[in-house]
């Protein structure tokens, strides 16, 4: 495993396994893709590791709680997570598409197979 790969790996091991398993698979995807890590890829890496660590922890919080909660006077509310869901997976999707990880960057570069989708297959 390349120095840089080991970094990156060490740079995300703190989160869930959920996390880990798909910045690996992230990282694993865009050496298959660009051949390599860039070193100036490294933040924004971190950037999705924590954007992706949110949005898990929003769809645990929106599958315990529901939509809406109710707040001290017994009036609904939106869950306040669905709002942070909503930016987390905003950013997460700019920086996907920033490396070129969506249906329509795929479907331009000629050595990536179409009939594959990336984005689904990240985002699971």
């Amino acid at each position: 495993m390349s120095d840089l790969k080991s970094t990156l790996k060490e740079s995300y091991k703190e989160y869930n396994k959920d996390v880990v398993d798909y910045m690996d698979r992230l990282v694993d995807l865009l050496i298959e893709k660009y051949g390599e890590i860039n070193p100036a890829w490294t933040v924004s890496l971190e950037l999705i590791a924590f954007n992706y660590d949110i949005i898990r922890k929003c769809q645990k919080d929106i599958n315990k709680n529901g939509l809406e909660k109710e707040d001290s006077r017994g009036r609904n509310h939106k869950n306040p997570s669905l709002m942070v869901l909503n930016q987390a997976q905003d950013h997460l999707l700019k920086f996907l598409n920033a490396f070129g990880l969506n249906l329509a960057a795929a479907s331009k570069l000629k050595n990536i197979d179409t009939d594959e989708d990336v984005f689904d297959d990240l985002l699971s």
